[in-house]
């Protein structure tokens, strides 16, 4: 625990020399890293204890942008679930917004607690506190204090007790529920929901271009088709690499264009390329951020989006393509389902 103290001083007192130079530099030697971000750790305390973690967590938004945080090995019998509806900084009552403690008390036998209160469930009885999300980064940062009413399940009819913690840097991941994958983005500033990969039968080359294809659930006319060359390997690409074709709910059409300056800045990245042997398929995951231009010169920014799309790695070949059929935002509108 002295340790975390540690950090969160040292953390703290590099804030304040950011804030205040002339009081606490004294020499072009004392650089402060304006990226410097504290360790990654979790504390929860209980009214007799204080658990710390500083590695091995759970943190997952969903395709519906909830998020849900749990700790499986607190400590050996004990273990902390949480769960958000909406991913953004902010106060979340826990009523709504849950909180779930389980210790073991034997072999097989478990005491459950929850800040919900069966008997009333408007009752809110404590926060949980997002304070910030690095997008970037893919980090939340946060805190949490709560009572927790024992399981009606409960043998020992253990009293309610109050919990607390904090949690700093804690990387998460975004999950799909679609097999073949899904694409996020965040665009002109809202969130959207995730976009389900469709995989083809036929195969997702086209041409010797890996065609990417997503579409949302909720709203049938909002896709997005990403293409590029089937040898590109894990790196970062521009426009001149990669071609981008966006639908939103309304059906305007957005595409990329590497020799238009006003989109410049636009980066796809390919964090990972996973073959899979067994179907003849790759797992291709990473993040971007695209701008893109109607054909009415409207702009609009794709940012902090990121995918996991299982691809087929058969071939198709048109011998005599359309013009633009290689790529997204000249070639044919994405097919309904």
């Amino acid at each position: 625990m002295k340790k975390i103290y540690s950090i969160l001083i040292g953390a703290s007192l590099l804030a304040l020399c950011g804030v205040g130079v002339s009081s606490c530099s004294s020499s072009d030697d004392d650089f402060v890293d304006p990226d410097f971000k504290v360790p990654a750790y979790f504390t929860v305390t209980l009214p007799d204890t204080t658990f710390v973690k500083k590695e091995k967590f759970n943190a997952y938004v969903d395709e519906n942008g909830e998020f849900q945080f749990y700790i499986d090995d607190l400590k050996q019998g004990h273990f902390f679930d949480m769960k958000i509806l909406k991913f953004q900084v902010g106060n979340f009552p826990t009523n709504i917004n849950t909180i779930d403690y389980t210790y073991s008390v034997g072999e097989n036998s478990f005491e459950f607690f929850n800040s919900t209160d069966l008997a009333n469930p408007k009752r809110n009885n404590g926060i949980i506190k997002i304070t910030n999300i690095d997008r970037n980064d893919m980090l939340v940062s946060g805190n949490f204090s709560s009572l927790l009413l024992p399981s009606p399940l409960n043998q020992y009819m253990n009293q309610s007790f109050r919990i607390t913690g904090s949690f700093e840097n804690i990387p998460y991941e975004r999950i799909g529920t679609n097999e073949a994958g899904y694409i996020f983005a965040n665009v002109n500033g809202e969130d959207l929901r995730d976009m389900d990969v469709f995989s083809k039968f036929e195969g997702d080359i086209l041409n010797g271009e890996i065609v990417m294809n997503a579409r949302s659930k909720s709203m049938r006319k909002r896709m997005i088709k990403i293409s590029f060359d089937k040898t590109l390997p894990i790196g970062s690409y521009d426009y001149a690499k990669v071609k981008v074709q966006y639908t939103s709910e309304n059906g305007v059409v957005y595409v990329s264009n590497d020799k238009d300056e006003d989109l410049v800045g636009s980066v796809f990245r390919i964090d990972k390329i996973e073959p899979l042997t067994i179907d003849n398929k790759k797992v291709y995951a990473g993040k971007f951020t695209f701008k893109l231009k109607s054909k009415e010169g409207d702009m609009i920014t794709l940012n902090f989006g990121d995918y996991k799309a299982k691809l087929s790695m058969k071939e198709v070949i048109i011998t005599n393509p359309d013009p633009g059929t290689g790529g997204p935002g000249t070639g044919p509108e994405i097919p309904e389902l």
